[in-house]
């Protein structure tokens, strides 16, 4: 495990960089081109733009830090650090006009997320978070608030993804897909959904988000009973640690 380390250079740097590929990604949102990649999501020009413009100023700034991202393969130096990038998290929400998308950029040293920044351009937030220094709504630090069980009216997101693997109907709450794991991550941090599940997701998808749960006060878990440390990226569940227990005791796998 990564103790804590000095990051306020890279988290400056990358805040400034994502605001600024958030202001371009609203100037340009509503003029997108899309097509269909092999696996059928969505990609779009504003999705390769914003990517490229992302490596080219992190492989500037830290040459010896290694690339990755959703739309182009590992590139940059061979260090232990290596920076992940959702260009937007939430395509087809942004083709077809749904406003929950999002910019994520994370910083992994060893393997294991150390820096979170995800910008939502719709909603004008950035949330961000540091090991060791907690989750950020822009200046408002966060808390997940945490309970023995649901409300039946507490919202509980559920990913396409895990729909296909965990029955809705053990789930408890409001059952909510929004499309945007980035989204559904940080709105867990601000009690927004009182927990979420995936099943799938990529490390783009998650590297940031994971940071800023889990300085939130979240952990992980899955469908089997495990607990996952933040360094193994795709839990099944998210949520703050006594709603995770109650969780991870009701789900049920699909039959």
């Amino acid at each position: 495990m990564i103790g804590i380390i000095d990051l306020t250079v890279e988290f400056e740097f990358v805040k400034t960089l994502v605001t600024e590929a958030a202001r371009t990604a609203k100037k340009r949102c509503q003029g997108v081109r899309a097509h269909e990649k092999s696996n059928h999501s969505y990609v779009t020009d504003l999705d390769n733009d914003l990517e490229r413009l992302i490596r080219i100023r992190l492989g500037e700034r830290f040459p010896d830090d290694v690339l990755s991202g959703e739309e182009y393969g590992i590139e940059g130096g061979t260090g232990e650090r290596r920076w992940s990038i959702d260009p937007i998290d939430g395509t087809g929400n942004m083709v077809h006009g749904l406003p929950l998308w999002a910019i994520s950029i994370g910083l992994l040293v060893a393997g294991e997320p150390v820096l979170g920044v995800i910008a939502i351009p719709p909603l004008d937030e950035l949330f961000w978070a540091i090991k060791g220094q907690g989750a950020w709504l822009d200046d408002r630090r966060l808390f997940v608030r945490d309970s023995d069980t649901f409300h039946n009216q507490d919202n509980v997101c559920v990913g396409t993804n895990a729909l296909r693997a965990v029955d809705p109907r053990s789930l408890p709450g409001r059952l909510r897909d929004l499309g945007s794991a980035c989204c559904e991550q940080t709105f867990v941090a601000a009690n927004r959904l009182q927990a979420t599940t995936f099943l799938g997701e990529q490390a783009h998808d998650v590297a940031a988000g994971v940071v800023i749960t889990s300085e939130a006060g979240c952990r992980y878990g899955t469908i089997r009973g495990e607990s996952l440390s933040p360094a193994e990226m795709v839990p099944t569940f998210v949520a703050p640690p006594r709603r995770l227990k109650s969780l991870m005791a009701m789900a049920r796998p699909l039959a």
